[in-house]
C-alpha cells in the first residue's frame, strides 16, 4: 500500500507547513495541488469543474478527501491517502460534506484556508453559509511554497519531461520542408511529444515567416526557403508540465540572425548565472532589462522565467514584483526572447534547477547555443 513516503511530493514539508501556519486546517481543491497531496492525477476536473474533489488537511491531522463516486476506485486504488468521503454529483453537494469534516474535527470556528485562486464565489459562499462562525482565509501562498521546491523524483521527471519535448521538436523540423503549413510542423510535434510520454500536449505557439513576431498557434502559412521558424511548447507529464522554447531556420543563417541571437544568447547566459540561492526573480527581471537596452533589443514583456511544475507558471516568477529568494532545490526557466510583430522574432527557453553549487540544466536536449538551420 502506498504511504505519503511515495509520493512525487514532499508530503512532510506539507505537513510542516500547515503545522506552522496560522490556519487551523487548509481545504485543498485545484488540480494542482490535488495531484501534489494526494498524489493522484483527477483529469476531469481540468474540464468539468463541478466535479469537485477536496482535501481537508488539518493540523497534526491525517487528511480527509472528498471525493465524487466516479473517482473513489481510482483513489482508493493510487493515494496513500485512506480517509475517504464519497458523494454522488448532481445530489450530494460536495462543500455541504466538507462543512461537516471541519465540524467533525471541532473546527466550525476555526481559521480555514481556502485556494481562493480556483474555488468558484459561488461554493465559497456556500462554505462561508455552512460554517457562519469560522474564519476562511485563503491559504494559496502556503501551497505554493511548498510545491517550490522539487523533491528528486520531481526533478527527474521534469527532466524527462523537457528532453522529450525537445527532442519531439527537433524531430519536427528536422523534416520541415518549403510548402509545409505550421499546422503540418504542429501536428508532427504534439504527435512526438505524445510519443515521448506525455499524456497531453500543454502548449504549442508554432510559427514561421513573420509569424515568429507574434506568440500564437500555428496557422495556414506555407513555410518558405529563408524563414526563421520558432515554437514555445509542451506537454503533460503525469501532470507535470514541460516547457521550452526555440528557433530554427529553413536555410542559410544571415548577419541579423546572428547578431541577435548572439545578443540573446549573451542575456542568456548572464541571466542563468543569476540563478543561485538567495538572488530573487525581481533582480534577475530587471538585470534583464537592463541588458535588453545595452544589446538595443526591445524588452516589453512582463516575466523572463518561472518555475514549473503541476503549473506551467509556477512562482518564483522572473518578474518586477518577485521577492522571493531562490533557495536549492528550486527550478526555473530562463526565456528569452525578441519579437518585431509582423516582421520576426526569435525565442528561447530552457530548465535550471538551483543548486549550492550553481544552476544545472535539465533540458539538455535540442542544444540551444545556436539556432537550428535545417
Amino acid at each position: 500500500m502506498k504511504t505519503e513516503h511515495d509520493t512525487l511530493g514532499d508530503m512532510s514539508r506539507m505537513r510542516a507547513a500547515i503545522d506552522n501556519s496560522d490556519m487551523d486546517a487548509i481545504v485543498i481543491v485545484s488540480p494542482e495541488n490535488l495531484r501534489y497531496a494526494a498524489d493522484v492525477q483527477f483529469t476531469s476536473q481540468l474540464k468539468i469543474r463541478d466535479r469537485l474533489t477536496f482535501i481537508v488537511w488539518a493540523k497534526e491531522k491525517d487528511p480527509v478527501m472528498v471525493v465524487c463516486q466516479v473517482w473513489e476506485a481510482l483513489v482508493r486504488r493510487s493515494s496513500w491517502i485512506t480517509d475517504l468521503r464519497t458523494y454522488r454529483e448532481f445530489q450530494d453537494s460536495a462543500v455541504s460534506m466538507v462543512a461537516g469534516v471541519l465540524a467533525e474535527m471541532g473546527l466550525e470556528k476555526g481559521r480555514i484556508g481556502y485556494e481562493g485562486e480556483y474555488l468558484a464565489g459561488r461554493y465559497c459562499d456556500e462554505m462561508r453559509a455552512a460554517l457562519p462562525n469560522a474564519k476562511i482565509t485563503e491559504c494559496d501562498d502556503l501551497l505554493a511554497r511548498v510545491r517550490m521546491f522539487k523533491t528528486p523524483p520531481e526533478v527527474n521527471l521534469l527532466r524527462g519531461a523537457y528532453n522529450g519535448t525537445a527532442n519531439a521538436l527537433l524531430a519536427a523540423w528536422s523534416n520541415v520542408s518549403e510548402g509545409q503549413t505550421e499546422r503540418d510542423v504542429s501536428r508532427r510535434l504534439a504527435n512526438g511529444i505524445l510519443a515521448s510520454g506525455a499524456g497531453s500536449v500543454a502548449a504549442m505557439v508554432m510559427g514561421a515567416g513573420e509569424n515568429t513576431g507574434l506568440h500564437a498557434e500555428a496557422s495556414s502559412y506555407r513555410i518558405q526557403q529563408g524563414d526563421i521558424m520558432k515554437s514555445d511548447c509542451g506537454g503533460l507529464y503525469e501532470g507535470y508540465f514541460s516547457n521550452i522554447g526555440r528557433t530554427a531556420k529553413l536555410g542559410a543563417l544571415n548577419d541579423q540572425d546572428r547578431s541577435i541571437w548572439t545578443r540573446l544568447r549573451e542575456i542568456q547566459h548572464e541571466l542563468i548565472d543569476m540563478l543561485r540561492p538567495g538572488n530573487t526573480g525581481q533582480e534577475v527581471f530587471h538585470a534583464c532589462a537592463r541588458l535588453h537596452a545595452e544589446r538595443d533589443l526591445p524588452f516589453p514583456f512582463g516575466h523572463n522565467g518561472h518555475s514549473v511544475g503541476l503549473m506551467i507558471h509556477e512562482r518564483p516568477i522572473i518578474g518586477p514584483h518577485e521577492t522571493i529568494p531562490y533557495e536549492a532545490g528550486m527550478v526555473s526557466t530562463v526565456e528569452t526572447r525578441v519579437r518585431w510583430p509582423g516582421k520576426i522574432g526569435y525565442h528561447m527557453e530552457d530548465l535550471f534547477l538551483i543548486t549550492e553549487n550553481g544552476p544545472e540544466l535539465l533540458s539538455t536536449a535540442f542544444d540551444n547555443e545556436e539556432i537550428r538551420v535545417v
